[in-house]
């Protein structure tokens, strides 16, 4: 899955492998399951997601955040990805959509993202951002570690829609309900989260889970 390759590319940036290793992230993307029907990817870039995922790690959270949205998006048909953070005195947008490119390698949407200015740095609004945003989307999913300074994100769209937040920090005081109806919050992000939406739509629906 996508998160092994990625963290062999950072731990091995070399030349030598770093071909192989986007080769191998880029079919690995295979694996994540397409969803269908227009999907809204929110990736928090506020200050407090330049933090680490933990203390043995080196990976920061807003670079797993942006893996996860990246590589789901180029599994949706189609995705809307947004970079998304609070304007302030140092921050002049709030949110910034990313353009998708058909074709493109993870690694370089990764590469791409950070070379044009996606990660905001700012504080956090992510009711605001949700609301700036939203059209008419199938499902939302929001990939952050829930501090804001707003709250009420999941008032922003219809109950009918689902809305799946990823909490990269564990914090047990969220933004929003969880576990009712179409709102989802999980903990952490490993490769098993890209299979959970399509299972719990699937749920949803009565589908059968190969469909």
């Amino acid at each position: 899955m996508p998160f092994r390759f990625h963290t062999a590319y950072r731990e091995a940036p070399s030349l030598r492998w770093g071909h192989a290793l986007d080769r191998a992230l880029n079919a690995s993307r295979d694996n994540v399951p397409a969803l269908r029907g227009r999907t809204l990817i929110l990736i928090d870039t506020s200050r407090s997601m330049r933090d680490v995922l933990s203390r043995d790690s080196s990976v920061r959270r807003w670079d797993v955040a942006t893996l996860f949205g990246v590589a789901l998006a180029h599994r949706c048909d189609p995705a809307h990805v947004v970079s998304y953070s609070a304007a302030g005195w140092n921050v002049r947008r709030r949110t910034k959509a990313f353009p998708m490119v058909r074709g493109e390698s993870v690694l370089r949407s990764i590469e791409r993202w950070e070379r044009d200015g996606f990660f905001l740095g700012g504080g956090t609004e992510t009711a605001m951002a949700l609301r700036d945003t939203f059209d008419g989307h199938d499902r939302v999913v929001i990939v952050t570690d829930e501090q804001t300074a707003d709250s009420g994100a999941a008032t922003q769209i219809p109950a009918s829609v689902p809305l799946y937040t990823w909490n990269l920090a564990g914090y047990r005081v969220g933004r929003g309900p969880s576990g009712n109806g179409n709102r989802h919050t999980f903990r952490g992000l490993t490769d098993a989260a890209f299979r959970l939406i399509p299972m719990m739509e699937a749920g949803h629906t009565a589908a059968w889970p190969w469909e």
